[in-house]
């Protein structure tokens, strides 16, 4: 009875030593799976730009995961595998907030590229209007030219128009003819002027010859 007893301790001590080195490698089996999970998430998380997007989380799962090696080479598994695990929800972490940040940049960047369409747009009317405004203005320009030019002419066809009548009423008054006759006689003491005789011949209405005016002076002197 007692060799049995002896033996079933002895089995279930030899059973305990050999469950150990399993228990052993199975804790460091986890340990080494939890780092290189880490490893992948951190590695995604950079490609898609977490770098850069998501800076501060990024730097924290890649700090999470530098030490959790670090505990992996010093056999540290428990806290290898605490570290591994934070490392890849910081890694998580990261990559959702970048993408969430690379939309918003994203939608930024569309908002301003249709703002600066937008405002292209605007200069591009502005700069036409403005081309529209100068044709008017260089239109009017030339129609006030031509305007200018018309009312010299009109001036200087008004104005050779006064000379001509100014010459036909000098002629006119040319035409007028003023006979003055004066008779002497013999040196006396005393002497009147008679100043008489104007006569004036008028043809009439229908004739168109022009009306001539006779002057006649006569004087008379005595001794």
């Amino acid at each position: 009875m007692r060799n049995i007893k002896m033996i079933m301790q002895g089995a279930g001590i030899a059973a305990l030593l050999a469950a150990t080195p399993t228990l052993a490698q199975s804790r460091i089996d986890r340990a080494r799976t939890a780092v290189a999970e880490a490893t992948a998430k951190v590695d995604a998380a950079e490609k898609a730009g977490a770098s850069t997007y998501a800076s501060e989380s990024m730097a924290r799962a890649q700090e999470s995961l530098r030490v959790a090696r670090d505990q992996l080479a010093r056999d540290h598994r428990d806290s290898t595998i605490n570290e591994a695990r934070r490392a890849s929800g910081l890694a998580d972490q990261a990559l959702e907030e970048a993408e969430r940040n690379k939309t918003a940049q994203a939608s930024n960047e569309r908002e301003q590229r249709l703002a600066a369409e937008a405002a292209a747009s605007a200069a591009a009317q502005e700069a036409a209007a403005e081309r529209e405004q100068r044709a008017a203005a260089e239109t009017a320009a030339a129609q006030a030219q031509t305007q200018a030019a018309a009312a010299s002419q009109q001036a200087q066809a008004a104005q050779q128009a006064a000379t001509l009548a100014a010459a036909e009423a000098a002629a006119a008054k040319e035409s007028s003819t003023t006979i003055t006759t004066t008779t002497s006689a013999p040196a006396a003491r005393s002497y009147s002027r008679k100043k008489t005789v104007v006569k004036r011949t008028r043809k009439p209405a229908t004739s168109t010859a022009p009306r001539t005016t006779t002057t006649t002076t006569v004087e008379t002197r005595n001794n």
